[in-house]
């Protein structure tokens, strides 16, 4: 039975027109149907807060921002092609926010709680936490304001005692907004660190087919069976996309909890798909060159025998012809490559490091001179 079938016939309900389930049901899959019902979700708690009788000026202009926020996020994810996802979320938590400011007391007690339960679930770091929950989780501003929407009574001695009811509803619901805020807060860097890291992977799946083409498409089988005259520049090049391409991988298979919430990424796609791919293709061309210079390392043919033997290298690979060569030193290159963001950034860390504390200890003391002295410069000879 087709989804279609399920639906009426004639008037169909006007939400319909709205949550997509006619205009998307082609194109728009669960996800997408998810995030219509938080949004309506919304709206119908925003019609329910426009019904009540006793909405002050302000609280009047709280729920035309909502409406024109929720209008927004319809937009959002209207679009055609590409869905505004980071967009969509701000706006619907600052409907949130705001709905707690303006929505009758006896729905605030379980929207409260909820904030409270997640506030706990969510957001790790300490200080934050004695900030808004209290030393024992207890004192703090946020279980305060449940208590109050509970109608426990207050101690003789809390200062909010000689507050008047409207007083402490009103700073309740803006300590709930505040602490949704930072729950939200958290939610959002979450979601950015996600979606940047599912979007270098596919793009680096993207640029490492674009890289097999060209590697396939760039170099002829001669290259092989000529090895090693053909290294310049025919071999220099393919290795070059061998440590390019382990670059590549490592974007595929690790993720980097980016320490970002809102603003520009392009500098991490741009170091993920530029930076670190040339880094990759640098490390493979440094190890070709310490291959070829039999410094450290040398793959030599087993033929002829006593080759191992003669050659200055410390490490000596011997396979068994030139072709094994070839693709040895292919594969070392897209170990370069993988692992050349990580050992040569540890590296370059600990040669700053010992310079640095080199140039400490050759800097002269910064004490403060005596008063009244004179430097040893400025004394006559």
């Amino acid at each position: 039975m087709a989804a279609s079938d399920t639906l009426p016939s004639d008037a169909p309900p006007a939400i319909l027109g709205l949550v997509g389930f006619r205009r998307r049901r082609g194109r728009y899959g669960s996800a997408t149907q998810l995030l219509w019902n938080r949004l309506e979700n919304d709206a119908s708690l925003y019609e329910l807060c426009q019904v009540r009788d006793d909405l002050t000026d302000e609280e009047q202009v709280i729920l035309e921002q909502c409406g024109q926020r929720l209008e927004v996020a319809r937009r959002c994810l209207d679009r055609p092609l590409w869905r505004w996802s980071f967009s969509f979320w701000q706006v619907i938590h600052e409907v949130d926010g705001l709905l707690l400011l303006v929505m009758p007391r006896h729905m605030l007690l379980p929207h409260a709680l909820e904030v409270q339960q997640q506030f706990e679930r969510r957001v790790t770091d300490s200080a934050q936490k004695a900030l808004w929950l209290g030393a024992e989780r207890t004192q703090g501003p946020l279980p305060r304001s449940i208590r109050i929407l509970r109608g426990e009574p207050l101690a003789a001695s809390d200062p909010e005692a000689a507050l008047s009811e409207q007083e402490r509803l009103t700073r309740c619901r803006h300590v709930l907004r505040g602490a949704l805020g930072v729950v939200n807060d958290r939610v959002d860097k979450s979601f950015w660190q996600l979606s940047i890291n599912v979007s270098i992977q596919i793009l680096s799946t993207l640029l490492l087919l674009t890289l097999s083409l060209i590697a396939m498409l760039g170099f002829h089988h001669s290259l092989v069976t000529t090895w090693p005259q053909a290294l310049i520049p025919q071999g220099l090049l393919l290795l070059s996309l061998m440590g390019a391409a382990g670059a590549v991988v490592s974007n595929m298979l690790s993720k980097e909890r980016f320490i970002v919430a809102t603003g520009a990424t392009s500098r991490f796609f741009a170091y993920h798909l530029l930076v670190k791919p040339v880094v990759g293709a640098f490390a493979a061309l440094t190890l070709l060159f310490i291959e070829q210079s039999n410094l450290l390392l040398s793959v030599v043919p087993r033929a002829p025998a006593n080759a191992a033997s003669y050659n200055p290298a410390l490490l000596n690979i011997v396979v068994r012809d030139w072709r094994a060569v070839f693709f040895t030193l292919a594969a070392l290159s897209v170990v370069a490559g993988y692992s050349a963001d990580r050992f040569l950034s540890s590296i370059m860390n600990n040669v700053l490091r010992r310079l640095l504390g080199q140039s400490e200890k050759l800097l002269p003391p910064s004490g403060a001179p005596e008063a009244g002295g004179a430097s040893q410069r400025a004394k006559p000879g």
